[in-house]
């Protein structure tokens, strides 16, 4: 089979869950005997790789732009994907739907599947014109495709109930690495094993760091903050984050952190924390969590889901609020140690066992062929949720 794919900066994965997410599925559907495409962004890739893991890279100019960049690339790569021999073309993120009319329009005879890794119009980085732009892709996201994926049940309940979409929820995974002894991050930041408390992710609002900034800085305790990441088209908000920490000498800013670096960082960390207010399936949970850290989360479906809603797998803040996240970040650290561990274990089970990327590629490749076969859509989902029974 024969797969296009679209709304990806593209691999190797050095920027963003959908880029690791793409990265992972489509290196093992190669390794199946299947042939992908991902369009890439020049200038996010090494321009001179055309081939990555058996995946064929094909990179496209487009603007520098925050609000152009992605619109662009995506109408360039559908140009490209309708004329070529591709059996399917996969959308990830709903920006990119925006398109779907051309191959819809000029190569019909091309499915169309949809993967939503979340609600991207509720971003804050995003003004009135470019978030309502966004929500028109969300709507023709509905529209245009003959399967849409969701990466969390949350969204596959928002789908349903905004759309009366019966979509299907193929969940994110995590590659499983051995814990390191913490060298590289001890000579460049001066962080030593379990002296630190972990926030991964963009230095976007959407991602709320500056509220675990403002209750950190309440809560007395000697393990540092070390929060990795950097701007993405929202440096007037990083430089607020680090002029909120900059009287706070526990607090040390990493920006991106890739390879040996990052393993080092989630091996070592005493607890993770995210206080994300709008997630898909967050993949840097997951990866803390398959450290065996345990984990801190803001209390919105997606984290719920892996946490558990009874803290099952983790912690969960009672609210959004600065007040609740000091006091958890109270409790947690007043906690023994040996109950922190056992917490870490019992999710990092959870992560092994249910976000394995070996059964989700083989979860997708049943939606392909499924959805290259079928003949009615009414059906289709059905019938791939019934096939997901067996497997």
């Amino acid at each position: 089979m024969k797969i296009a794919v679209v709304g990806s900066r593209g691999v190797p994965a050095t920027f963003g869950g959908i880029e690791k997410h793409c990265e992972e599925i489509y290196s093992r559907l190669v390794q199946m005997g299947h042939f992908v495409t991902i369009y890439a962004r020049k200038g996010y890739i090494d321009n001179r790789i055309n081939e990555y893991k058996g995946i064929k890279i094909k990179p496209l100019w487009t603007f520098k732009s925050k609000h152009l960049e992605a619109t662009f690339h995506t109408f360039w790569a559908l140009l490209h994907a309708v004329f070529s021999d591709a059996d399917i073309i996969h959308f990830h993120a709903q920006g990119p739907c925006l398109f779907a009319w051309i191959p819809k329009l000029l190569s019909p005879n091309k499915k169309l599947i949809f993967t939503c890794h979340g609600i991207d119009w509720q971003r804050n980085k995003w003004n009135f014109l470019a978030s309502n732009i966004i929500r028109l892709g969300e709507i023709f996201s509905a529209t245009f495709f003959d399967t849409q994926i969701t990466v969390s049940k949350s969204l596959e309940e928002y789908y349903r109930n905004k759309y009366s979409i019966n979509s299907i929820t193929i969940i994110n995974g995590v590659t499983i690495s051995s814990i390191r002894e913490p060298e590289l991050i001890k000579e460049k930041f001066g962080l030593s094993e379990k002296d630190y408390l972990l926030f991964v992710g963009r230095l976007v609002p959407e991602k709320a760091p500056h509220k675990l900034i403002e209750a950190y800085k309440q809560t007395k305790t000697d393990k540092k903050l070390v929060l990795v990441g950097d701007s993405a088209s929202t440096d007037s908000y990083v430089a607020h984050l680090k002029d909120l920490a900059k009287d706070d000498k526990r607090i040390i800013f990493t920006s991106y952190l890739y390879g040996d670096e990052l393993k080092e960082i989630y091996s070592n960390a005493y607890l993770y924390v995210s206080t994300s207010e709008l997630e898909g399936l967050p993949l840097t949970l997951l990866e803390a969590m398959s450290y065996g850290i345990p984990a801190l989360s803001s209390p919105i479906p997606p984290h719920i889901e892996v946490i558990g809603k009874n803290e099952e797998y983790g912690y969960l803040f009672n609210s959004e609020k600065v007040s609740d996240i000091k006091e958890k970040l109270e409790f947690i650290l007043s906690q023994p140690q040996l109950d922190l561990i056992k917490k870490g274990l019992k999710g990092q089970e959870r992560i092994r066992t249910q976000h394995n990327w070996e059964s989700i590629t083989k979860k997708l490749e049943i939606v392909y062929n499924f959805t290259r076969r079928n003949k009615n859509p009414d059906k289709l989902t059905t019938a791939i949720k019934r096939r997901f029974a067996l497997t």
